[in-house]
């Protein structure tokens, strides 16, 4: 008998933990992360850890990523395919071909010194937050406003306007993505107002509530059937029993709401910033940065150009942001 007991608390308990932990991802309020790969040497270490807290502090719907890449220079790789008349195809596809993996999500951010070039994309999941192309353009703005007046700066002072810029930018994006929502594939509002107390406050709780109320009465009919048996019949095992209950009870709760209603994690939490490009009901192009808006622009940041026998022949017509110094213990 007190196997069965057992049992019974595992597959409660298993069955009705699964609801509000799949619930939960629904209406979180997530901090923001920072990924910054700075090869070109552009930015401190305190600036970037500042810029890091600006958006871990901040709370959003699903989270956010932003995401900026500094390169010294166009890869070798890629230099062959550079044509300074499709400079802005060149850097979109650039920036499209290495936003991927834990780069794939939210807004990227492509600097380049060597021609200077800043390349923003921002993925469809963020454009339907209202992140518009106005917006990415101001992002865009900031980056290339920073890196010119820097560029004619020197010393301490060019590394502080550079570091400035990527706090600025940090900024700009916490300021116009808190308070945004993130839209399912019908254009609603993927996440419940937190104050209203989530998923379990609607219809879809009470419907998960009920359905492990049915698994409470699975059991207790196959718990009646077995006391009935010679010897308690089939369904003891003491621990293991219950263990594998629990189990059931856990699986079963999140295979009917993933099927019913359209869950994806099943530990809680978001899914919308997941790397392997997967995600639930609300993941309406997160990470496409394709179909989403971008912006970029270059020019003469007061470097000079670098005509000559550089890559293949021909200036990239516009220019650095004060680069060719930024490595091997040059000033920044």
């Amino acid at each position: 008998m007190t196997n069965y007991l057992v049992m019974l608390g595992a597959v409660l308990v298993g069955g009705l933990v699964a609801v509000p932990a799949l619930g939960s991802k629904v209406t979180g309020q997530l901090p923001g992360s920072l990924r910054v790969h700075d090869e070109a040497g552009l930015f401190s270490d305190g600036a970037v850890r500042e810029a890091e807290t600006k958006l871990s502090d901040a709370r959003f719907d699903h989270g956010f990523q932003l995401t900026v890449d500094t390169y010294q220079e166009i890869p070798a790789d890629r230099r062959a395919s550079y044509d300074p008349a499709r400079k802005a195809d060149f850097f979109r596809d650039w920036a499209r071909s290495v936003a991927t993996g834990d780069k794939a999500r939210g807004i990227y951010v492509l600097i380049c010194m060597k021609p200077g070039y800043t390349q923003v994309l921002v993925d469809v999941e963020t454009e339907n937050r209202g992140f518009t192309k106005a917006k990415a353009t101001e992002l865009r703005d900031i980056f290339d406003a920073g890196l010119q007046e820097a560029a004619k700066l020197e010393g301490a002072a060019r590394t502080a306007r550079r570091d400035k810029t990527l706090t600025d930018a940090a900024a700009y994006v916490v300021r116009e993505i808190t308070g945004t929502t993130v839209v399912d594939r019908t254009g609603q509002a993927a996440a419940a107002d937190a104050a209203g107390g989530g998923f379990l406050s609607g219809i879809g709780g009470w419907i998960c509530i009920g359905l492990c109320g049915l698994l409470a009465v699975w059991f207790f009919i196959g718990l009646f059937r077995a006391l009935s048996s010679p010897a308690g019949g089939p369904g003891g095992g003491g621990f293991l029993s219950g263990l594998l209950g629990g189990l059931f009870g856990a699986m079963a709760g999140m295979w009917l709401y993933n099927n019913l209603f359209g869950g994806g994690s099943l530990f809680g939490g978001s899914d919308a910033y997941t790397n392997d490009g997967s995600g639930g009901g609300a993941d309406t192009g997160a990470g496409d940065f394709a179909g989403g808006t971008d912006a970029g622009t270059g020019g003469d940041y007061g470097g000079g150009d670098y005509g000559g026998g550089d890559y293949g022949g021909g200036d990239y017509g516009g220019g650095d942001y004060g680069g060719g110094d930024f490595g091997g213990g040059g000033d920044f």
